[in-house]
């Protein structure tokens, strides 16, 4: 049986790690992090999700909707 592609699971876990504050379920609410903590966000997504986030693309990716949708968009 095939894996079931998760973005939220990646997202809301990652999240959790990192800022337990945020509520994962607010969609819309920007994610109120550093650069630095952004950074380490995108790159623990990647890694539990297999979807590269270029440093590039990180500054764009401001609430968890837009993350969720960068990872759909970019699973293979």
């Amino acid at each position: 049986m095939a894996e079931h592609f998760a973005p939220h699971r990646f997202v809301s876990s990652a999240l959790a790690y990192l800022a337990p504050r945020l509520d994962p379920d607010d969609l819309d609410a920007e994610l109120t992090l550093t650069p630095g903590d952004l950074q380490y966000l995108a790159a623990s997504i990647s890694l539990a999700s297999g979807v590269d986030i270029p440093e590039r693309d990180v500054a764009g990716l401001r609430t968890v909707r837009q993350l969720e949708a960068y990872l759909v968009s970019h699973h293979r």
